[in-house]
């Protein structure tokens, strides 16, 4: 095939399982029990005879089905690239691509529509969904084509983006929360520039609508009638080209780049990673215990090919380890011979003192994840630019709640959301690559060998996921507490926020493992971790703008708001708990989204005491529910058991 062997593989194999048509189809499905529930929220049961309430509705439903999608695409097209490349990573196969005959473009490219093959078929699935927008009236079938055209650009230009954070770095947590900071910052760092610079244009549009794709997409809602240029508006026409001329040149520093950054200088195991510059080269071994001396006849110090001044290795060991220059590599005077040839480490450089010994605690998994860089310095490039990111998202809330009375109970509330539901995500992320990236590095093997318990294992890996992402943890605490300290938050209400969010943290942690524990694979584990928490926040969110924009009318709407609700439990039980069924988690997955819907309504009612018992309660049934079997048996906790082997 023209386009390459691995464009040709994933669209002849893509189509092909079965649970790549039920997401197309649930993805329908849930649009088309969106259409309903709008549908009983703006009209009720009523007879309509006049053609103005069913163009209103066209134009509501429109708008809520092109944001719904366009945000989805912006989520899950970057991390599919991400996951995909990542994945290779892990487990040592993509350093095998790039030894093929295959060229750095045909790799790059074929990574690049592997991730995005999927994600763009879920979006052609809406396609005759969102055309009968078109038949209720209130927008036309050049804003349905405008819509696809402005999200598929959307999705190519984040998942060439994706591809380019994966392929630079060498986790799978760090290509995923950089991933997902930069999604943001590419809507928040437009507003920024927007409030600095508001003139601003490019060919004759303002820069907001051709950088922030929610601002194109309002464009597209709303369309001047002199700025149409056949089936596409002029405006989307700058973004659709801006957009994929982005892409075209990520492609481009993505396959310049490639041999550059693979195999990665950026290893867990590579120079610079590890406390005191470990240096490692392979040399043949030999343990020279009765006559140390010989070693220093026979000892030079030569530096390291390719190394740093201060990297040495020592010429001694590697005449000892062939029993000197003509030597058959063993030497009696030595003793015995091992015969390996493994990795040679030294953290000394010439006359630095040794390093103290560093004794664990009773629980090594928790110690590794506090004490030492077990995932590397550069998750400090992630923790500054959410800093920075949570910083401009404040700064905004602030700048624009100036003169208002109670800025909480206008539209400003979804900043700091917004901020929240990021920082739990991120949470998830450092949760689910905690215990992927020791399976696909073949650390969890070991694990299996060891005498260490159930609950070293999983609380380790819980607590050093919270303690690794501790700034995401700490940051909405101390917003909210700044909120209190300006009364625009009551005491009792800070009180029900950090017992609820600290909650959730767990929850969010406790989450993503229990993925990776679920699913061997790591890219199907990262989907179904990231995906639960991005639809059940997004849930949330929808459900609550359904009931405000009803006017809180519950009557009219009540059915179709328990189906909708019925369907994403059916949803959360084939996330959670169809791999590795319990009682327990069918039933947080049957109570979860009812009783969510039962908070939001106490919420906008005032009833906070009510809304914070629910909360507590179902979420951390939830966090028991999948925090008890994994440390009260240790064959699901490490996957001695056939319930995860699919």
């Amino acid at each position: 095939m023209f386009a390459g062997p691995i464009i040709s593989r994933e669209v002849l194999t893509t189509p092909r399982p079965l649970r790549y048509y039920l997401w197309r189809a649930s993805f329908a499905s849930f649009l088309f029990i969106l259409l309903w529930t709008a549908w009983q929220s703006i009209v009720g049961w009523q007879d309509v005879r006049e053609l103005g309430v069913m163009a209103r509705f066209g134009g509501v439903l429109y708008g809520m089905f092109a944001m719904l999608q366009l945000t989805l695409i912006l989520f899950f097209a970057p991390l599919s690239t991400a996951a995909a490349v990542a994945y290779e990573k892990d487990r040592r196969t993509f350093t095998l691509l790039m030894m093929t005959a295959l060229s750095d473009l045909e790799i790059v490219l074929g990574k690049l529509v592997a991730g995005l093959l999927h994600i763009l078929s879920m979006l052609g699935a809406g396609v005759g969904l969102l055309s009968l927008c078109a038949l209720f009236g209130g927008i036309s079938f050049g804003q349905v084509v405008n819509l696809f055209a402005v999200t598929a650009a959307s999705g190519v230009a984040g998942g060439a983006m994706g591809l380019l954070i994966a392929l630079w770095r060498d986790r799978t947590f760090q290509s995923i929360s950089l991933t997902i900071l930069m999604v943001v910052f590419s809507v928040a760092g437009v507003e920024l520039i927007t409030v600095l610079y508001p003139n601003l244009a490019f060919m004759g549009v303002p820069i907001n609508e051709v950088l922030n794709p929610y601002r194109a997409m309002m464009a597209v809602l709303y369309p001047p009638s002199d700025q149409m240029t056949g089936l596409v508006r002029t405006s989307s026409l700058v973004y659709i080209g801006v957009r994929l001329t982005f892409a075209a040149v990520i492609v481009a520093l993505g396959t310049f780049m490639l041999r550059k950054w693979n195999p990665g200088h950026n290893e867990p195991r590579e120079l610079g990673d590890e406390e005191g510059e470990v240096v490692e080269t392979l040399v043949e071994i030999e343990e020279a215990a009765q006559e140390p001396a010989s070693v220093g006849a026979a000892s030079s110090v030569v530096r390291r090919e390719g190394g740093s001044s201060d990297r040495l290795v020592d010429r001694g060991a590697v005449a000892v380890a062939s029993g000197g220059p003509g030597g058959s590599g063993f030497n009696e005077s030595t003793g015995g011979t091992t015969g390996l040839h493994v990795p040679r480490r030294t953290h000394r450089r010439v006359g630095a003192a040794p390093r103290p010994y560093r004794k664990a605690w009773a629980n090594p998994i928790l110690w590794r994840e506090l004490k030492t860089r077990a995932y590397g310095t550069k998750p400090l490039i992630i923790k500054a630019c959410y800093v920075l990111l949570y910083a401009l998202g404040a700064g905004f809330f602030l700048s624009l709640g100036q003169g208002l009375e109670d800025p909480l109970s206008t539209g400003l509330a979804l900043i700091p959301v917004g901020l929240t539901i990021l920082s739990l995500v991120l949470i998830n992320a450092q949760g689910v690559t905690a215990l992927t990236t020791e399976r696909d590095t073949g650390a969890l093997d070991l694990l299996l060998v060891t005498e260490l318990s159930p609950g070293d294992f999983i609380y380790g890996k819980l607590y050093g996921a919270l303690y690794n992402s501790k700034e995401m943890v700490a940051l909405p605490v101390i917003s909210a507490i700044f909120l209190w300290w300006t009364r625009r938050l009551s005491g009792e209400n800070l009180v029900f926020f950090l017992i609820d969010y600290l909650l959730l943290c767990h929850f969010a942690a406790m989450l993503g493992l229990h993925a990776a524990i679920t699913y061997i694979s790591s890219r199907t584990a990262v989907a179904h971790s990231l995906g639960t928490i991005f639809f059940l926040m997004v849930g949330i969110l929808l459900c609550a703008y359904l009931i405000i924009f009803s006017d809180r009318e519950f009557g009219r709407q009540l059915l179709s708001f328990m189906i909708f609700i019925g369907a994403g439990s059916v949803a959360l039980f084939g996330s959670m708990g169809a791999k590795n069924p319990s009682r327990a988690i069918a039933l947080v997955a049957l109570l979860t989204p009812f009783w969510s819907f039962y908070c939001i309504i106490s919420l906008l009612n005032g009833e906070f005491l009510a809304a914070f018992l629910f909360s507590v309660g179902i979420y951390g049934f939830a966090l028991l529910a999948m925090l008890v079997p994994a440390v009260g048996d240790f064959d699901i906790a490490l996957g001695r058991t056939n319930a995860i082997q699919g």
